[in-house]
């Protein structure tokens, strides 16, 4: 039997709090969220029974009680937590989430103490650099990115850059959040060269059209290319996802979505599931597919990770619906 294949999502878990229609006014819900980490969870979901590849998420925490809960958290929903560093003495950030009556949703952060920005800081991590580097694929964000000291940012595009050369899954969203850096000019700097180090670049047109005035989905998904991504998936909400790479450009149309009531996770359950297609030897086209899918189901749920049963494939993510 040969060896699951592995990836690796890299980036800033949080507590994340939100008030749900029908509770009481003022009762906040406390649960777990931040991008890498909510596209993890629906990647392992999307994969369905098979075991044939291991989720893995890469982070730290502190040891606060917050932080104590979330090992926890991750392992339940069959991620793997052996690089999850706890951290003596440092903080877990925290963020809460406002919504208008379309569902579209509003943050505010606590976490510039959180441990989780001296990743890859200080010459620490080491390890888990190097064994990442023998994984399958990689996954990382702008978000990710944001947060990393100058040493932690280094590190992770250039061991990006080393898994794209050797032939491995890099994938980059560029969930681009302004209040996160100290100027557009280095978000975009940053950003580029991220996409430039990616296999699959996988943005949401918003966030590129803040950084680099872009006209539409394919003029991002022709500029992503040019840039030096391999390929590219550019999502545009429930409008057709532009899917782009030297066999051309192609439009992926959306998903109707049963029902809309929170979007706060569906970029990101996109990027889980798609990258759960192409572990198992999907195309890009079908990884495309399988993200609307994945998103029209979230969208309809509160919260960044949403109950379990509505989002678990068992047939795995090439399953015809």
């Amino acid at each position: 039997m040969s060896a699951p294949r592995r990836i690796a999502f890299v980036g800033e878990c949080m507590i994340e709090l939100f008030h749900r229609p029908g509770d009481e006014a003022g009762t906040l819900r406390r649960t777990v969220g931040g991008d890498t980490l909510n596209a993890a969870v629906y990647c392992r979901r999307a994969l369905g029974e098979t075991r044939d590849v291991e989720v893995h998420y890469v982070t730290r925490i502190g040891d606060d009680p917050f932080g104590a809960e979330i090992p926890a958290f991750i392992a339940d929903e069959g991620v793997e937590t052996g690089y999850v560093r706890v951290a003596p003495g440092e903080t877990t950030g925290l963020y809460a989430i406002s919504r208008d009556a379309a569902g579209e949703r509003s943050f505010a952060y606590w976490r510039s103490t959180a441990a989780a920005r001296r990743l890859f800081a200080d010459g620490q991590d080491a390890d888990i650099e190097h064994a990442i580097e023998g994984f399958d694929a990689l996954c990382f964000s702008g978000i990710s990115l944001a947060i990393l000291t100058p040493e932690g940012r280094a590190r992770l595009l250039d061991l990006a850059s080393r898994m794209k050369a050797a032939g491995r899954i890099v994938a980059f969203d560029g969930n681009y959040r302004p209040r996160l850096w100290t100027s557009k000019d280095e978000a975009g700097a940053v950003i580029a060269e991220a996409h430039a180090s990616a296999s699959l670049s996988l943005p949401g047109l918003d966030d590129e059209q803040a950084l680099f005035a872009d006209a539409d989905a394919r003029s991002a998904t022709e500029r992503l290319l040019a840039m030096g991504a391999s390929a590219a998936i550019v999502k545009s909400g429930g409008d057709p996802a532009i899917v782009g790479d030297a066999s051309g450009l192609r439009e992926i149309a959306g998903v109707a979505a049963p029902r809309i009531v929170d979007t706060t996770s569906a970029g990101d359950s996109f990027n889980g599931a798609a990258l759960a297609v192409l572990l198992t030897g999907g195309t890009l086209d079908e990884a495309a597919r399988a993200g609307h899918r994945m998103a029209s189901l979230v969208i309809g749920e509160y919260g960044a990770i949403v109950p379990r049963g509505a989002t678990v494939w068992p047939d795995g993510p090439r399953a015809t619906p």
